[in-house]
Parts: structure tokens; sequence; C-alpha cells
């Protein structure tokens, strides 16, 4: 099995047209091509095998206090077909890697204890929980 994820760019749309089931909704082409142009929103897939197996959305948000960006995880998703083979740790490892690359001191995903496998995902990536209902996990960075 060969596991591996990229980040797509402009010119990838017929990639994530192609990988479609992996989204809640239908990607629309002009919302894949804004997003895959725009430097600071990052689609990153992960293929088994050339197969697509899972993705991960992030958006890098800018801050007014000096200090440098954060990546918020706004959505990650793994096909049924290949859960529990490392592809949403895969793309979590890929997001920090890219997070400290571009100069991101803090990456963070929020979630509900009622997805405790996305609790359980966060956690053991490296995750820290914050506050009771909504869970918040922050990514050290540095």
């Amino acid at each position: 099995m060969t596991l591996t994820v990229r980040r797509l760019g402009v010119g990838d749309e017929a990639t994530v047209l192609a990988a479609a089931h992996l989204f809640d909704d239908p990607p629309v082409l002009q919302a894949v091509a804004d997003l895959l142009a725009s430097p600071s929103d990052h689609l990153l897939l992960a293929f088994i095998d050339g197969q697509p197996a899972g993705f991960a959305l992030a958006h890098e948000l800018r801050r007014t206090d000096g200090l440098s960006r954060e990546l918020f995880l706004y959505e990650i998703g793994t096909d049924e077909a290949f859960r529990r083979r490392g592809v949403a740790r895969s793309l979590i490892d890929a997001l920090t890697t890219l997070g400290r690359a571009r100069n991101a001191h803090l990456m963070f995903v929020l979630t509900h204890d009622s997805t405790p496998a996305a609790v359980a995902l966060y956690a053991a990536t490296g995750g820290t929980r914050e506050g009771e209902d909504v869970v918040l996990f922050d990514y050290k960075l540095d």
C-alpha cells in the first residue's frame, strides 16, 4: 500500500471533481478553481495506490496583533473504504508541515464530543483539547 498526500493547486480542478465522493456536497468547478487559486487556502488530497482516499481543507487566518498567522483545519474526511489506514493522520501531518512552512504559529480545528472518532484523531495527532462542549484542539507549530 502506497499512501501519498498532495497539496492541490491551479490546474488540479479535474482531480478534485474526480474525488467528489470524498466531499459531503459535490464540488462546483468555479468554487474549486477559486479555492485552488488562493495562496491562503489549502486543499490536500490523500491517495492510496493512486486512488483518492481522503482530503483536508484548511485556511490561513491573518491577525492584527502582530503574531504570525494561524491555520484553521476547516474540514477533513476519509473514504470509508480507506479508514484506519493512516489517511487522516497523514493529512494532519502534511498540514502541520505546511503550516510551519507558511510561518503559522498554531493550527486549530473545531469538533464536538458527539464525534468521538474525530476527538480521538485530533488527540492522537498532538492536538490539545480546549473547552468542554465545543472542542477546540490547538496544534503548536513552533
